[in-house]
This record gives C-alpha cells, sequence and structure tokens, in this order.
C-alpha cells in the first residue's frame, strides 16, 4: 500500500469527522470510561471539520488508502494554551487501527512540519492522554520531548495528560 496525502475537500468534512470518531473508539478503547465513548458522534464533529477545512492557514492532510481516508493531522496556531511559549500546535493526528505501523504516521506529522515551518513556524506541541502509552512511545520515538504532565478535562472527564514538544522540526522531515 502506497498512501496518497492530501488536503481532504470541504465536502469531506463528515467523512473526515466519521473517520475521528472511529479513530478516537479504536485509540481510547480500555483508556476512556465508557460513557464518554458513548459521547463521540460524527454529527459533534462534523461542524469542527468544516471549521478546519474552511482555514487556508490550518494544516490539515489526510492519507489515503486508495480513496478511503485512513488517517489525518490537523496543526498549526494553537487553539488552546498547552504551555508556556507553545508555537505550533498538533491540535490531531490518528491513523486507524488496520493501518498502524505503515509509517503512516511518521508521513502525516513530516508533512505538518514541512507546511508549519513553512508558515514561519518553529515547534509543534501536542497533548496525549497519559495511559496511552503507544501514542506516547510514537511521539518520543519522533523526538518529542516531554513538557509537563497534568489533567485533561474532556467534556467533564478528568484524564491524565502528557505534552509534548517537537522542537527540531526539520529533523521530522525526510
Amino acid at each position: 500500500m502506497t498512501p496518497e496525502y492530501r488536503r481532504p475537500t470541504f465536502d469531506e468534512a463528515e467523512t473526515m469527522a466519521a473517520l475521528h470518531v472511529q479513530c478516537w473508539k479504536e485509540a481510547y478503547a480500555g483508556i476512556v470510561p465508557d460513557e464518554l465513548m458513548a459521547k463521540f458522534d460524527v454529527g459533534q464533529r462534523t461542524p469542527m471539520w468544516q471549521k478546519s477545512l474552511g482555514d487556508a492557514k490550518r494544516v490539515v492532510i489526510a492519507a489515503y488508502d486508495e480513496d478511503k481516508a485512513v488517517g489525518f493531522v490537523i496543526a498549526g496556531q494553537p487553539l488552546e494554551h498547552i504551555f508556556e511559549g507553545e508555537d505550533g500546535h498538533i491540535a490531531a493526528v490518528y491513523i486507524l487501527a488496520s493501518h498502524y505501523r505503515l509509517g503512516i504516521g511518521r508521513k502525516l506529522i513530516a508533512l505538518a512540519a514541512q507546511q508549519w515551518l513553512a508558515q514561519g513556524g518553529q515547534s509543534l506541541a501536542l497533548g496525549v492522554l497519559a495511559e496511552n502509552v503507544r501514542a506516547r512511545n510514537f511521539y518520543e520515538s519522533l523526538g518529542a520531548r516531554l513538557v509537563k504532565t497534568g489533567t485533561y478535562d474532556w467534556d467533564g472527564y478528568p484524564l491524565k495528560d502528557a505534552i509534548y514538544v517537537f522542537e527540531d522540526l526539520p529533523l521530522l522531515i525526510p
């Protein structure tokens, strides 16, 4: 499989929202409470995707296996402050479990880094649930530095989190 990488079109917002929800359910099974998982909804995610896809400065890249979106990254200016001195922020990066360990995540982060640098950015931070060891190991393998740990309030559910930063973006670009 050789994925194609491109910015989804505005018309793909609902498809991307469905992918987002599916990725959440796969990534967070056993990590987030079932009550929170039950709230994951395509209809609630679609407006966020429309907003991101309508913002030309937002870095939005999806990976496609043939014509099916299988992963994505959203990055750019921080929409929420996660640590002092934050430059750029990876708001989301997810891949379907069926497509783990194929290099898609690494490529998506490299493309986000490349586009953020082209916009004048210097670094990219991201938050991850502390119990998501697979994701934390992946970010650390790419050179992300742990900045802090704390608690993230996700719709009224306090979850332990970890904040990382990629400080040397050119190293992420092959």
